[in-house]
């Protein structure tokens, strides 16, 4: 299966942050994701809830804040909340990149940057997969920037299975582990979907969906899953 790294290595370094991110690409995970948001000075940063108050030592909504306002907080370990620009500067091209887009307004400013990515030869298109909960949100990004992957986050399964999303144009549906079911992956594989599996930490279930034939899984501790790679 594919690993991961969920925001990046968060279950060993602050969650979202360029240390959280290199921390991956040392442990030979094939991916590493991360949220974009944008603050209220119409950047994208890389942070997961719509308020700071878990992540840094700061309290607001991140919509609400500037850009040098989040910059201003310890998002741990004197980490700064990073900007979408930033983490792939990091990464340039040495690791695919899973981006989800947590919110509305996101899309078009996302598929502007990888485009510039791409042209820069800094990336390929396919080096990056694009997900999120806001269908319609995931849907512009898809019409703004056809060539890159895309992936739907679920976090319950319909009752007809993967049947729901056949006509689709996506190349993953990624999906809770407690949705997780043998019967849901198989529906997936015959609508050509792969499928993505979130948060998975412990080895027991690591194998139990590795049984399944799950494509790969979302990690807070991908050098946990990656030692026989390293």
């Amino acid at each position: 299966m594919k690993i991961i790294g969920h925001r990046g290595s968060a279950g060993t370094t602050p969650e979202n942050t360029l240390l959280s991110f290199a921390e991956v690409m040392k442990s030979g995970a094939y991916a590493i994701e991360f949220d974009v948001q944008k603050c209220a000075t119409g950047q994208l940063v890389v942070i997961h809830d719509p308020r700071v108050d878990r992540t840094t030592n700061g309290s607001g909504l991140v919509r609400e804040m500037s850009l040098d306002e989040l910059r201003a907080l310890d998002a741990g370990k004197n980490e700064q909340i990073p900007l979408l620009t930033e983490v792939l500067d990091l990464v340039a091209g040495r690791i695919k990149v899973n981006i989800e887009l947590k919110s509305l307004g996101t899309a078009a400013k996302t598929a502007e940057i990888l485009d510039q990515y791409v042209i820069d030869g800094k990336f390929t298109y396919d080096q990056f997969l694009v997900s999120s909960f806001v269908h319609p949100e995931l849907m512009l990004f898809q019409a703004l920037c056809p060539q890159c992957l895309i992936a739907l986050l679920i976090a319950h399964v319909p009752a007809n299975h993967a049947d729901t999303y056949a006509q689709m144009n996506i190349w993953s549906l990624n999906i809770n582990l407690n949705s997780a079911s043998e019967a849901f992956v198989q529906s997936a594989h015959k609508n050509n979907f792969q499928i993505f599996v979130y948060t998975v930490n412990h080895p027991d279930d690591f194998l139990r969906l590795q049984q399944m034939g799950v494509d790969g899984i979302f990690t807070d501790y991908p050098s946990r899953f990656c030692q026989d790679k390293s």
